[in-house]
């Protein structure tokens, strides 16, 4: 059964006139947890063979993060992991990824409210997605079903 990891980006710096939001960067602090909390999820057993990332900054940086805690996997980028992405269309391409690769394990690192509104859209549950977060989701049957959301928090240990 192929599973999906969806991860939130890390603490990222605040909004400020002249900043695109695309061009917000993690802060030191949001590095240093975000690499934490991926080096817990890989201690947990969770290794992708592939990744998709929003091409915003914050949340290919935690990408790399991943990459750092895991090592080398394949990774691109997505414009429908953006926080106006649309949960639907999401759910038809995952369940092509999902179709191709049974067995694998596909890291999704993306934002709110998009990441919430696609667990709500997968699995029916209305879950708080926060920041270096993973929510587990397995394709199994036809179906997503969840397994487990990991708070920082306990990712970091």
């Amino acid at each position: 059964m192929a599973t999906l990891l969806l991860i939130r980006h890390g603490i990222a710096e605040d909004p400020r006139p002249g900043l695109r939001d695309a061009d917000r960067a993690l802060t030191e602090e949001g590095w240093r947890k975000t690499r934490a909390a991926m080096r817990g999820l890989a201690a947990l057993g969770h290794a992708p063979t592939r990744g998709f990332s929003s091409p915003y900054r914050r949340a290919m940086e935690t990408m790399a993060c991943l990459q750092e805690a895991i090592g080398g996997f394949p990774m691109e980028t997505t414009l429908g992991l953006v926080p106006e992405g649309r949960p639907a269309q999401a759910d038809l391409w995952l369940r092509g990824l999902a179709a191709e690769a049974p067995e694998g394990v596909l890291a999704l690192v993306s934002h709110q409210p998009f990441l919430g509104e696609l667990i709500f859209h997968l699995t029916g549950r209305g879950l708080e997605v926060k920041k270096a977060s993973c929510t587990v989701i397995r394709w199994e049957a036809g179906a997503w079903r969840f397994e487990r959301q990991y708070q920082p928090a306990e990712l970091r240990g």
